[in-house]
């Protein structure tokens, strides 16, 4: 973390004047005895989170705790037991006490993102806390005096939800003392650039690659780019290129950015980009976000930055959402009109090397408050970034599939999604040390897919077995480490540095980093499958 607010690269008017306002807040109460709250508002991915730590890191309570709370990653069941603490015999499992987040962050700093997303009945306890200073534990009969400086942030319009009485009037008022606001990228001009070069070179530092720079028509297609999920987005998209990338210069093809619309330039894209975006409601960008994932929640929230709770929360805020679950996460009038799909289709079959990965998340300690929720989001977001598809989620674990696409290199990307996975848990165990641990398991195999549709589906008759190979070089894993099965490592041999995975005889190795030489160009094919048949067949 770079010292006071360096930390806030960018030297567009908006940014410079929220540093001037944040270095301000941080000098008028340095010998305070009690801080303000503090309200940050602004879309998601704009670091918002950042700004919060910084501001803790440069005020008086830096040497005190700081609870980072992600309020949509807590289920709604838990919330309250987690964020205030409960006595024992509060609930049938509740056989000792324990403090809560609020109670870890006495006399500190807790951090409460998307503060939007509260239960109205939460939003009554933090009031009190907000109000009087006191904490009363689940099941508790008596108050008990708490010390600790709120910093709320919210990507919601809190006062539109107050006129639909989804969030409390005098809730607000109270939280909403210090209101900064925080600017969304494509208002901030060149900051894209700076942004984008800071973390190119951290990338590759990360990495130990050599180091790389965008070529012009690259930095004109980063301006032109709307950035719907601001600087998240932009983190994702350079790390994906800086693993990648096949030489030392990124151009904007290797972006994976759409190219200026109506033939236009990037460059002319850039002058008129920040004027376009800023007349896209909303509302448009959940329906393109939609639409450019053929309805799917999980990669339209990743394409936005979001989780799938702020995904869901903003498509109700906008009557897009009918409420009953998954399959009705849909747009009520979808944004164009779609030709008539068949009632029925025929499957066809193809056999294509794919890839899997497996992702265990191991607590230190048995504790509600390093529960791995929001890692887990992380890590899901890291594996759509990299082209996979989700295979199997649960309160510990993500299995993940590359390959199901057009692109033949899905080995490769399981190993870069691996890498920045690996990465993302280190940096979350720099911040807290019982942060969960990380083991990933990469298996590659060729693979029996049936296509029904627009639909891609792995032959349910060798996901058992895969699986079981997943387990077992899980099982093989310590912190940090990526066992790779043998062939997976045959096909990754080239391109990236292994080790013997000791004691293991069945050949599987360990993955260290990618070599620093350019990858092979991956090519593109169709699907070229058999009409339907016995799917056994050779």
């Amino acid at each position: 973390m770079q010292s006071g607010f360096a930390a806030l690269l960018g030297e567009s008017p908006a940014l410079v004047g929220l540093r001037r306002d944040l270095q301000q807040l941080v000098h008028r109460y340095a010998t305070a005895r009690r801080l303000p709250p503090v309200l940050l508002l602004g879309e998601t991915g704009t670091g918002k989170s950042l700004i919060a730590r910084t501001l803790h890191e440069a005020g008086p309570r830096a040497r005190r705790p700081f609870v980072d709370v992600a309020c949509p990653a807590i289920p709604e069941t838990l919330m309250e037991s987690q964020m205030f603490g409960f006595e024992r015999g509060a609930f049938t499992d509740a056989r000792e006490a324990r403090p809560g987040l609020f109670a870890a962050a006495d006399r500190g700093t807790i951090f409460l993102d998307e503060i939007g997303l509260l239960p109205d009945n939460l939003q009554v306890k933090l009031l009190k806390v907000v109000e009087d200073q006191e904490l009363r534990p689940l099941g508790a009969t008596a108050s008990k005096p708490i010390d600790v400086w709120v910093i709320a942030a919210t990507s919601a319009d809190l006062e539109t939800a107050i006129r639909k009485r989804r969030f409390r009037e005098d809730l607000y008022y109270r939280l909403a003392v210090v209101t900064l606001h925080v600017p969304p990228l494509r208002e901030r001009g060149d900051d894209v650039v700076a942004l984008a070069r800071h973390l190119l070179a951290r990338a590759c530092a990360d990495y130990e690659l050599a180091p790389r720079t965008f070529t012009a028509e690259a930095l004109a297609r980063l301006r032109a780019h709307r950035w719907p999920g601001n600087i998240r987005e932009l983190g994702n998209v350079i790390e994906r290129v800086a693993l990648r990338a096949e030489g030392p210069s990124v151009t904007a093809d290797a972006l994976g950015l759409p190219a200026a619309p109506n033939g236009g330039t990037d460059a002319d894209a850039s002058e008129t980009g920040a004027a376009d975006a800023t007349a896209i409601s909303e509302r448009d960008r959940l329906l393109q976000a939609l639409a450019a994932t053929d309805r799917n929640i999980s990669r339209a929230a990743a394409r936005l930055g979001l989780t799938r709770n702020a995904f869901r929360y903003r498509l109700r805020k906008h009557g897009l959402y009918t409420g009953r679950g998954d399959a009705a996460a849909m747009p009520i009038a979808p944004p164009a009109a779609e030709s008539p799909r068949p009632t029925s289709a025929a499957t066809r079959w193809e056999r294509r090397r794919v890839a899997f990965l497996r992702v265990a998340l191991t607590s230190p300690v048995d504790d509600d408050d390093h529960k791995p929720a929001r890692l887990l989001e992380e890590i899901r977001q890291k594996v759509l970034v990299f082209g996979g598809t989700l295979d199997g989620i649960g309160p510990a674990a993500i299995t993940a599939v590359f390959g199901l696409d057009l692109v033949e290199d899905a080995p490769r990307r399981a190993a870069h999604a691996a890498l920045a996975i690996r990465k993302l848990g280190a940096r979350a165990r720099e911040v807290d040390s019982l942060a969960p641990a990380l083991t990933l398991a990469l298996h590659s195999a060729p693979t029996l897919l049936g296509k029904v549709e627009d639909e891609v589906h792995i032959d349910g008759d060798v996901r058992p077995d895969i699986w079981q190979t997943l387990a077992r070089l899980v099982g093989r894993a310590t912190d940090g480490d990526i066992v790779v099965s043998p062939s997976a490592a045959a096909t990754l041999s080239p391109t990236f540095r292994l080790i013997e995975l000791a004691g293991d005889d069945a050949g599987a190795r360990l993955l260290l980093d990618v070599e620093r030489r350019a990858a092979p160009r991956t090519t593109e094919t169709r699907f070229v499958g058999r009409r339907p048949h016995d799917p056994t067949a050779p």
